[in-house]
Formats: structure tokens, C-alpha cells, sequence
């Protein structure tokens, strides 16, 4: 998997910005907390792990 990101600092400092997989997919980012539970989801994406991606409703 390839992954693209575009961040920059925010006024105050948190990193925010755009996750974008090699399918064209854009997921935005607030937060270093935010970007590693894009990744998380991802991974578990991916690796087919039956995990339900963090912060989205069964």
C-alpha cells in the first residue's frame, strides 16, 4: 500500500492535513490522534482482521 499525506501545522500547532491511499481515497486529519486511527483502519483494511474501523457505526 502506498499512501500519500498532505499536512501542515495548524495556528495552534496540531498537525492536520489529508491521508490519500494509492485508490485516490482522501481521508482528512485534525490531529496526530487522528492520523494514526486513519493508519489503524487501514491496516485493518487490509490485513482483513474483522476489526470494525475505529469511530464508524456497526
Amino acid at each position: 500500500m502506498h499512501l500519500s499525506l498532505d499536512v501542515l501545522r495548524s495556528d495552534d500547532g496540531r498537525l492536520e492535513g489529508t491521508v490519500i491511499t494509492d485508490s485516490g481515497r482522501e481521508q482528512p486529519f485534525s490531529s496526530t490522534l487522528d492520523l494514526l486511527r486513519i493508519l489503524e483502519d487501514l491496516h485493518a483494511e487490509r490485513s482483513g482482521d474483522g476489526r470494525r474501523p475505529s469511530g464508524r457505526p456497526e
